[in-house]
């Protein structure tokens, strides 16, 4: 039975969980290559995305899988809970503002680049990755931590443990990567669509939370630590707490994510609207070298041509190449 927790040891409390330490390497070596690479080939990747996915996403990871909420799971029913919530939200949402997939797109070159996209818009896993999919795949894979044996045998069984990690990393990363990311849902998921998934998401999250808070009886009732300790809340108490902390912890990720979903749709916008500038001024260029056809060679030949009325700017619903495709 572990010690009462208090301030100090929130600091202090680490275990060394194999899985956790080779994600965080793995993941902080390989974004590190990524870059050097797509460094090497004129890339370049805002700073604020590298910090972003090294502080928020494997910064998380580590806290989750080796420090304080990894090593009183087992205790406080409370922590078990928030470290699930951290693992399916928090780290997920920090991995995906790094923009790992774009980055590796960058990183392996234009052929690299056309093979990575084919394989994410393969059948598997442009089903998987749809946000109404992911995102009941998601709530329900929390559901089944806490209504099964599931989460009482991953106290005990190291590889249970390891299982339910890889379950919570890979359940919240099927649902945020492809909102923040590009190329990997279908075309008529637009930007203001999956603003609309990301908030219908916030909604689904709390469902969890919810049901733990209320749960008329104990949960997890064979783990030693929630029952039979003798220092801090009841087990009952405990129990409502944790699905508090579930709660407001998905809460409190919802609302950065619904807005790093608004920030991207913005940034879409400008850029569409600066290449549609680029291309009717192409186009205005064109139209005004081509009314003037002596212009370029100058003397009485470019004197003697007959003035042309000037040419009034059309509306620009019919200039838009985008809806002058869709009306052919």
């Amino acid at each position: 039975m572990l010690p009462p927790l208090t301030a100090q040891r929130w600091l202090t409390s680490w275990v060394a969980d194999p899985l956790g330490i080779l994600l965080a390497v793995g993941l902080t070596a390989a974004y590190a290559v990524c870059l050097v690479a797509a460094r090497r080939r004129g890339a370049r990747l805002p700073w604020l995305r590298t910090v972003a996915f090294l502080l928020l996403g494997v910064g998380t990871l580590v806290v989750a899988t080796c420090g304080v909420l990894a090593a009183y799971r087992g205790t406080l029913f409370w922590v078990a809970a928030a470290q699930v919530a951290v693992l399916s939200a928090i780290t997920p949402l920090g991995i995906a503002l790094g923009d790992p997939v774009g980055l590796l797109g960058k990183a392996v070159g234009d052929r690299g680049s056309a093979r990575l996209s084919r394989l994410l818009r393969g059948r598997v896993a442009r089903v998987l990755m749809f946000p109404l999919v992911s995102s009941l795949i998601a709530v329900g894979s929390l559901v089944l931590v806490f209504f099964t044996p599931y989460l009482e045998t991953s106290v005990s069984s190291a590889g249970v443990r390891e299982l339910l990690y890889l379950q919570l990393l890979v359940t919240g990363s099927l649902f945020v990567l492809p909102l923040l990311g590009e190329d990997m849902l279908p075309e008529w998921c637009t930007h203001p669509v999956r603003a609309m998934f990301a908030f219908v998401d916030g909604l689904a999250d709390a469902v969890p939370g919810i049901l733990v808070m209320t749960a008329p009886g104990l949960l997890a009732a064979r783990v030693p630590g929630f029952v039979h300790r003798t220092w801090g809340p009841t087990p009952l108490w405990d129990q409502k707490l944790g699905g508090g902390a579930m709660l407001g912890i998905a809460e409190c990720v919802g609302l950065p994510f619904l807005g790093a979903v608004l920030v991207a749709w913005v940034r879409a916008d400008d850029a569409e609207a600066k290449a549609l500038d680029a291309e009717l001024d192409r186009q205005r260029a064109a139209e005004a070298g081509a009314a003037v056809p002596g212009s370029s060679r100058g003397g009485p030949a470019s004197a003697a041509a007959p003035a042309t009325p000037p040419q009034r700017d059309r509306p620009w619903w019919e200039t838009d190449p985008r809806f002058q495709e869709r009306r052919r």
